[in-house]
């Protein structure tokens, strides 16, 4: 009978003794400390697959880990980046401006929001980030730059200088801020003087005397707007041109380019004109196509006869890492049958756009070189071959040389041979 007894109040207390073990099982997990470990080892995980091209499984792990902890702002913040790198620009907007709705001010989601507007074009917003950034970090570097990157890609350069020159004035070292101050200083030199002289020596002949000089400038609508003073010396006579030439955009990945030139009747046509329009290709391709309308006629800037030549031309481009391939031929019609020249340049750029070496292989006469302007008849025989480098210097002056080498037929059966040497330099300013 006490054993009976001892089992009744045993199943009378059960309930309670299952309900305090509950209320302690509860408690203690309500208390229980965030295993940051893993949640640190899931956002590494993600990271790695953000950084290499696996995006959507990078969310997916940050999603994960918002479930367990709804305020670990980091995995929505490389959730906001990984849809902007995607270009998915809406949806990164909307995840990261919900971080700074619960943590106003938050660090790296106004970094990237600052970086969603400025890759998206919407120039305004990306300020308005910025300048959010600094005011809750003020003198921030960072958020200083991004602010001066902005300014310039909206075309307020001044001011985005002066923000650049406070960065630099208290850390000289910041290369970001160096480097966009150095280009917008070079995009500001808009203008260029060149002066260029080159001369062409025969074995039996006197040498070729050549010269220019030309001012060129940028413009928003044009593009660059060269003028050209030309001069030549051979065959006992000065010759003097006057020529013009711009470069204007006629929409996305088109450009022109026009050519007009006037001169004095001596060694020069009496009139010259070009047109050719350039259009740019997937793949970093570029053809072209147009023609060189050169009149010979001393009285007339405009005559169709035969005073006349028509040279038609084109030319298909190619860029392939730092180097740069061009084909152009030259077709002139005539009495009996077309006469035809082929160039060919393979151009290595060196440190930056304006330095480069170029090999140029040729064959027959290319009439773009003012050298041969004088001469109507096209069906002479040549090859050539000439070597050109290009330095800048200091940032503002450009230097060139070019050495060339080409064997002619001057008449039928009579060949000679032609040294080139040509040397220009030119002031950006």
């Amino acid at each position: 009978m006490h054993v009976i007894s001892c089992l009744v109040k045993l199943f009378r207390s059960l309930p309670v003794c299952i309900l305090l073990l509950s209320a302690l099982t509860v408690d203690s997990q309500t208390f229980e400390p965030r295993d940051t470990t893993s949640v640190e080892a899931m956002f590494a995980k993600a990271r790695e697959f953000a950084y290499n091209n696996r995006k959507a499984e990078s969310r997916e792990i940050c999603r994960q880990i918002l479930l367990h902890d709804r305020n670990y702002h980091d995995a929505s913040v490389l959730i906001g980046r990984t849809y902007a790198w995607d270009n998915k620009y809406d949806s990164a907007r909307f995840v990261l401006s919900k971080i700074i709705e619960t943590k106003i001010g938050y660090y790296d989601a106004v970094d990237a929001l600052i970086d969603v507007e400025f890759w998206s074009d919407n120039y305004p917003a990306a300020i308005k980030y910025a300048d959010m950034g600094l005011t809750y970090h003020p003198n921030d570097d960072n958020f200083r730059y991004k602010k001066a990157r902005v300014l310039n890609s909206s075309g307020d350069s001044k001011k985005a200088s002066e923000i650049l020159n406070q960065i630099l004035a208290a850390n000289p070292g910041n290369k970001d801020a160096a480097g966009l101050l150095l280009s917008i200083r070079k995009s500001n030199m808009v203008n260029k003087l060149t002066i260029n002289y080159w001369i062409d020596a025969f074995e039996n002949d006197d040498p070729w005397n050549f010269g220019s000089i030309a001012i060129g400038r940028k413009t928003p609508s044009l593009g660059t707007v060269t003028l050209r003073y030309n001069f030549a010396r051979r065959f006992g006579n000065d010759g003097h041109q006057l020529e013009i030439d711009a470069y204007p955009a006629l929409t996305k990945g088109v450009y022109m380019y026009f050519s007009t030139a006037f001169s004095n009747k001596k060694n020069f046509p009496y009139s010259r004109f070009s047109i050719e329009p350039y259009f740019k290709l997937p793949a970093s391709f570029e053809l072209s196509a147009g023609f060189r309308y050169l009149n010979f006629d001393d009285n007339r800037i405009v005559t169709f006869d035969s005073s006349k030549v028509v040279i038609y031309t084109g030319s298909v481009g190619k860029y392939w890492g730092n180097y740069w391939f061009s084909l152009r031929p030259y077709l002139t019609p005539g009495k009996d049958k077309w006469s035809k020249s082929l160039s060919l340049t393979v151009r290595y750029y060196l440190s930056d756009a304006d330095s480069y070496l170029s090999l140029i292989l040729g064959t027959g006469i290319s009439p773009d070189e003012q050298k041969y302007a004088i001469i109507s008849d096209y069906y002479l025989k040549s090859k050539k071959i000439a070597l050109e480098y290009r330095k800048k210097i200091a940032s503002r002056f450009l230097l060139d040389c070019r050495s060339g080498f080409a064997r002619e037929e001057i008449r039928a059966g009579t060949m000679r041979n032609r040294y080139s040497f040509d040397l220009g330099f030119s002031i950006l300013f």
